[in-house]
């Protein structure tokens, strides 16, 4: 038999640059997630007791007082942090973690099968279907790309391409 199964494979074994694609990619969504997480942390509101509330309302009179004074003597804008826009922020940023954890565990998961054939082109189609059989029993949908090289230099050299090689 000149058909044999060599090996199974991952997409992301395919594609070696996909794994660092999505972890850079992840990262990056984390550390925004991170930013947006200690954002929202920083603005939440907490019930102070009265004596606090008057103490921190004078002194925040103060320094607006002293905020509004510099603020008109160079011309600074304003800056405003929309709650709801931040937890929407949030809730996008986790949607995307897990659409990249998702898509890894994907690219991850084996499920190309390599197989290779070398022999008289009449032993190719028994020969296959044979090693189809044994990896998708009867009644199973399969999937398939076949390569064909006559000339053995370009077989090599697409073995290397393919992993089978």
């Amino acid at each position: 038999m000149t058909a044999q199964l060599i090996g199974q494979v991952s997409i992301g074994q395919c594609i070696p640059t996909s794994a660092a694609l999505i972890a850079e990619a992840l990262a990056k969504v984390q550390a925004d997630l991170a930013g947006a997480l200690a954002l929202q942390a920083a603005i939440s509101i907490t019930p102070p007791t009265l004596a606090v509330s008057l103490t921190a309302a004078l002194d925040l009179v103060a320094q607006l007082r002293a905020q509004i004074a510099l603020g008109i003597s160079l011309g600074l804008p304003e800056i405003s942090i929309d709650l709801s826009a931040t937890l929407a922020i949030i809730a996008d940023l986790n949607v995307q973690v897990g659409i990249l954890l998702a898509l890894s565990v994907t690219l991850g998961t084996a499920g190309v099968y390599v197989i290779k054939h070398e022999g008289a082109e009449q032993t190719f189609g028994p020969e296959m279907q044979a090693q189809v059989s044994a990896i998708a029993p009867p009644g199973n949908n399969v999937h398939a790309v076949t390569f064909l090289a006559t000339d053995p230099a370009v077989f090599e050299a697409l073995g290397k391409v393919l992993l089978t090689g």
